[in-house]
């Protein structure tokens, strides 16, 4: 279980490259065609911290469109799921060799809702998107940069997983609260450039922003107490406080932060541009998984949370 953390850490640092950091300005992602904030920034994204849960309960990933389950589709007998190996927590190999992770589970979910036999087909990741165009698959189950290029080629349902910002501390820690007046005067350090960055500075304009050029060193600044609190992307923040590279110096924050900034980067599965059909079945059975429950209890066996939460 600790080799497979560890891989996991690891190989969330090298994802975060390609996926979590893709989109370094907030300008940059803007600039996106129109259709892409009807995807990814529905009326399920909040403004500001969703402080009215359990640091460790996971917000609600999507936005359930009522009126997708009256819509009558076209029945679909099988369909086949491009997905890479390398890819945790979403899809990896687990220690037995089997295809394992969060996006596995929710495609072997949409399956048993559908009742439908599905397959999985395995490509390094840059080749997912030439194997979808090309018919060797039906849908690419995650991990897809969300650009003006692949909306060119490719349809994206909306997110299974939404991008989402924490704020991390050293332990203990005095602060109980992470909105913008709680943490007025105190150090937030940043990641020079990053959609992070851009956001904090936009809305705690009354706190001392600290950036680095590295994440390497935003971490050891708060490490050894050069910074109060460091906001960055969840997944990666949750894997660095719970692993070994701490040192367990730190822990996570109260507040989730679920931004339209940050939407760029959200989960989302892709199909061939124009087949409204498939994609209006895989969000209508990942809407039902999201209304009873089950979609959040995937999150739950796959994801970190409650990694090194602050005692409240």
């Amino acid at each position: 279980m600790r080799a497979l953390q560890s891989r996991m850490s690891r190989a969330v640092e090298k994802i975060s490259q390609r996926l979590i950091l893709s989109c370094r300005s907030i300008h940059a992602c803007k600039s996106f065609p129109v259709r892409l904030l009807g995807l990814v920034c529905v009326a399920g994204l909040f403004s500001g911290a969703l402080s009215g849960m359990s640091a460790a309960q996971p917000p609600l990933f999507r936005h359930v469109d009522a009126a997708l389950a009256g819509v009558t589709i076209k029945p679909v007998k099988t369909l086949r799921f491009l997905v890479s190996d390398d890819f945790p927590p979403f899809a990896y190999r687990n220690a037995a060799g089997a295809l394992s992770g969060y996006s596995i589970a929710v495609a072997q979910a949409i399956c048993a809702e559908a009742r439908i036999r599905c397959t999985f087909v395995i490509r390094p990741w840059e080749q997912l998107r030439s194997a979808l165009l090309a018919g060797r698959g039906d849908v690419i189950a995650g991990g897809m940069r969300m650009d003006s290029a692949a909306f060119a080629k490719m349809d994206f349902t909306r997110p299974y997983l939404k991008a989402m910002g924490r704020f991390a501390a050293r332990k203990p820690s005095p602060l109980s609260a992470t909105d913008a007046g709680a943490l007025a005067g105190r150090r937030i350090g940043v990641i020079k450039g990053s959609i992070h960055a851009r956001w904090i500075r936009a809305h705690y304009t009354r706190s001392r922003i600290q950036p680095y050029d590295t994440l390497a060193k935003a971490r050891e600044a708060l490490r050894t107490a050069r910074i109060d609190a460091f906001f960055d992307d969840w997944l990666r923040m949750a894997y660095w406080v719970s692993g070994r590279a701490s040192r367990d110096c730190c822990q996570l924050l109260p507040g989730w932060f679920v931004e339209r900034d940050f939407a760029w980067n959200d989960l989302a599965m892709a199909v061939r541009r124009g087949n409204d059909n498939l994609r209006q079945l895989l969000d209508q059975k990942m809407d039902a998984l999201q209304a009873d429950g089950r979609l959040a209890a995937l999150a739950a066996r796959f994801l970190p949370f409650g990694a090194a939460e602050a005692k409240r």
